[in-house]
C-alpha cells in the first residue's frame, strides 16, 4: 500500500472526525442536535494572540498557591502540595467554613500561612486579586472552573484546573485566548493529558495535522499497536 503511516493517521482521523460530525449535507442540515455547539465553535476562526505551546514562565523560587474549593478532591491535593519543596500554601477557600478549616488541618509540613477566605461565596475573587498568591488550584463544581480560571489569569496569576477544565467548546476557548493574552500558565490536572496517545495526538496537531477528535484515539491506539 502507497500510503505511509503518517498519511494513514491522518486519513483514518479525518474519517474518524466526519463520522463523529456529520459526513453527508443531509447530516449537516440537521439542526437541535448534541453537536450543534461544536460544528459552530468548528466553523469559527480563531487568531493566535501568542503561542503558550513550550512556552516558560519567569521562574518563581517559592510558588505561593492559593486553594479553590477543598471538598474531597480539593483537601487531598492541600495534603499532597505542602509536602512539595518549593511550594508554599498561602490561602485555603471555600463556601464551607469548616471544609477550609479541615483542609488547613491536612497540611503536614510547616511554613505554610494558608489564610482562609470562606466568610462569603465571593471570597474567590478576593483571593484571586490578591498580591500574595502565584498559583491558583481549583477544584470546586465544574460549571465554574473555566470562570475561575480566567478571573483568575486576569488577575495575573497561573492556574491549576481539577477536571473537566470547561464543560462546552467556547469555555475551553476562552481559557486558551485567555492564556495566550495573559501568558499564564493553566493546566488541567489530568494524568492522561501526558499518556502516550494524548501526546501522540498533540505531536500530530503540531506538525500540521487537521485537529482529531478525542473519540478518535481509540482509532489511533489500534493503529499503532497492531498495523505498524
Amino acid at each position: 500500500m502507497g500510503t505511509n503511516r503518517r498519511s494513514f493517521l491522518k486519513l483514518s482521523g479525518l474519517a474518524g472526525f466526519g463520522l463523529i460530525t456529520g459526513c453527508t449535507a443531509q447530516e449537516k442540515e440537521t439542526s437541535g442536535t448534541k453537536l450543534d455547539h461544536i460544528r459552530l465553535e468548528a466553523s469559527k476562526k480563531y487568531n493566535s494572540i501568542f503561542n503558550m505551546s513550550g512556552y516558560a514562565a519567569p521562574k518563581i523560587e517559592t510558588v505561593r498557591v492559593g486553594f479553590i474549593g477543598v471538598g474531597n478532591r480539593g483537601s487531598a491535593a492541600v495534603e499532597r502540595m505542602s509536602q512539595i519543596a518549593g511550594v508554599s500554601i498561602h490561602g485555603i477557600c471555600d463556601i464551607r467554613p469548616e471544609k477550609a478549616h479541615e483542609a488547613k488541618e491536612r497540611i503536614k509540613t510547616s511554613g505554610h500561612i494558608a489564610t482562609i477566605y470562606a466568610k462569603t461565596g465571593e471570597d474567590w475573587k478576593r483571593m484571586c486579586e490578591s498580591d500574595q498568591f502565584d498559583l491558583i488550584y481549583i477544584a470546586t463544581h465544574w460549571s465554574m472552573h473555566a470562570d475561575m480560571a480566567i478571573y483568575a489569569m486576569e488577575q495575573g496569576k497561573h492556574v491549576a484546573l481539577e477536571i473537566p477544565a470547561a464543560i462546552t467548546v467556547e469555555d475551553c476557548w476562552r481559557l486558551v485566548r485567555t492564556s495566550e493574552a495573559t501568558k499564564k500558565h493553566c493546566v488541567m490536572l489530568e494524568n492522561c493529558c501526558y499518556d502516550y496517545f494524548e501526546l501522540l495526538t498533540l505531536n500530530l496537531a503540531r506538525q500540521g495535522f487537521s485537529v482529531i477528535s478525542s473519540t478518535v484515539r481509540g482509532l489511533i491506539s489500534m493503529i499503532s499497536w497492531t498495523a505498524f
